[in-house]
């Protein structure tokens, strides 16, 4: 049967339509006046349902043209640990809200960072039919808050550099000190044993003299005799001449090197920190003998032991040596060895020693995972990765566990007059060229042990 609709029922469909036209329009405009998010509406199998301008501006250049388009079909290469790579649309649409705060695209050879947010609409509540639901997604583009936040980073970094120069500045004007001290209690030496010895050599020529012009005085017929006593006596002067002169000799070939040594190292130290402050860093490695670099350590703290009555041992084969930046090894295992001091005179201080002791040992060990490997040109030889570790022991007051959990801070120090900013460098240099450091004591008044272990690069 064929009815006719009345004027009302058309106007009320006319307008009806009109308002579904109007809010399509509002839709469409609020899709595409969101700026730098793409707006989209799928269903449950990831096909497109409707998206903004912003979404085919970005995003076509990369989309499947094959129709239904899916959006499975975005290049996302990692979500950061909130989900796998390839199961993001699972894991935004298994429950009703969803968010993926950080998500990686490569887009026309540009890397870019995106916000997902997926809410489900057309949902009843208690119904099982999932294939009736759709889901809006918003992918926000935050690549420059990205950017920004990699510029804080980098920001950040360049004034913890800056930090760590004014630490180091710090130690190492420390360090001088003690370098210049003993330098000058070599100078104090040297000066002191050469001293008397300019007068030997006047008081041989006036004997000498003295026995020739004594010559007037003998009869005729003990002359001869009188000579060749003479001749003894001469021969034994000179035999004593020319002990002194080995002796200063000796002298200016072991102190004088070592003070020269001392000099070199106050101006190599001075050098390394004006670099320091310069914008381009240099890279000032070098193939460091660990046994010779030791002791020129135990020649600048020598005056230290020595005044404290410290037995320091050393364990250092000769043939070792590492490639490194030597002035920032030299001041770390200095500031080290001040520190072994320290804790000594603070144990036989408080009853807990008798007598106080410093160890420092270095050894070549086969790197942790490392493989065999033989070397052709070398006879067939086996060669292996090895590591340099060097402990640092004594005997001193030991360190209870709230003191291990912080020595390496910044700031943190058990001394009275300390800053809190040797070990701290020290172990920064360490930890950002590869290599480690860890400290152990059973407890205080039980001694203490630092290990350093340098790894070479590759």
């Amino acid at each position: 049967m064929y009815t006719t609709q009345s004027p009302i029922t058309r106007q009320y469909e006319t307008d009806i339509n009109r308002l579904q036209q109007d809010l399509e329009q509002i839709n469409k405009s609020l899709f595409d006046a969101t700026a730098h998010t793409a707006i989209l509406l799928v269903n449950p199998k990831g096909e497109l349902l409707q998206t903004n301008n912003y979404f085919h501006q970005v995003f076509d250049s990369v989309m499947d043209s094959l129709y239904p388009q899916k959006i499975q079909t975005l290049p996302i290469t990692n979500t950061y640990g909130s989900c796998p790579t390839d199961a993001w649309f699972e894991f935004l649409t298994f429950k009703d809200e969803r968010m993926l705060p950080k998500v990686e695209m490569t887009i026309e050879g540009k890397l870019l960072y995106f916000t997902i947010i997926s809410t489900v609409i057309n949902h009843t509540e208690g119904s099982s039919d999932k294939h009736r639901e759709s889901y809006i997604l918003s992918l926000t583009d935050i690549t420059n808050v990205v950017e920004l936040h990699k510029n804080e980073i980098s920001i950040s970094k360049e004034l913890a550099y800056k930090q760590g120069i004014f630490d180091v500045t710090s130690e190492y004007i420390n360090n001088i000190g003690n370098i210049v001290t003993g330098a000058q209690h070599l100078s104090e030496r040297i000066i002191k044993n050469l001293e008397p010895m300019q007068f030997f050599f006047k008081y041989f020529d006036h004997i000498k003299e003295q026995l020739l012009g004594n010559r007037c005085f003998i009869r005729e017929e003990a002359t001869e005799e009188y000579l060749k006593n003479l001749k003894k006596v001469e021969m034994s002067l000179n035999i004593i001449e020319s002990s002194l002169t080995d002796t200063i000799k000796n002298v200016l070939d072991t102190d004088m090197k070592s003070l020269q040594k001392s000099i070199s190292n106050i101006a190599t130290t001075i050098a390394f920190q004006q670099e320091l402050y310069k914008n381009t860093k240099t890279n000032m490695d070098e193939v460091v003998k660990l046994s010779e670099l030791i002791g020129e350590i135990r020649s600048v703290i020598e005056p230290q032991l020595f005044r404290h009555d410290i037995l320091l041992m050393l364990d250092v084969p000769s043939e070792l040596t590492f490639n490194i930046n030597r002035i920032h090894l030299f001041n770390g295992l200095l500031n080290l060895l001040k520190n072994s001091i320290h804790a000594v005179n603070t144990a036989y201080n408080d009853k807990y020693i008798l007598s106080k002791m410093i160890k420092i040992s270095a050894r070549s060990v086969p790197r942790e995972g490392s493989f065999f490997e033989l070397d052709m040109m070398m006879n067939d030889s086996i060669v292996m990765a090895e590591d340099i570790v060097i402990d640092v022991y004594d005997n001193g007051i030991g360190m209870d566990e709230t003191t291990i959990k912080n020595v390496f801070l910044q700031g943190f120090t058990t001394k009275h007059d300390g800053h809190g900013l040797g070990l701290h460098s020290f172990a920064n240099f360490l930890t950002g060229n590869g290599h480690t450091i860890t400290c152990k004591s059973e407890g205080i008044g039980k001694g203490s042990l630092f290990t350093i272990t340098l790894t070479p690069e590759g």
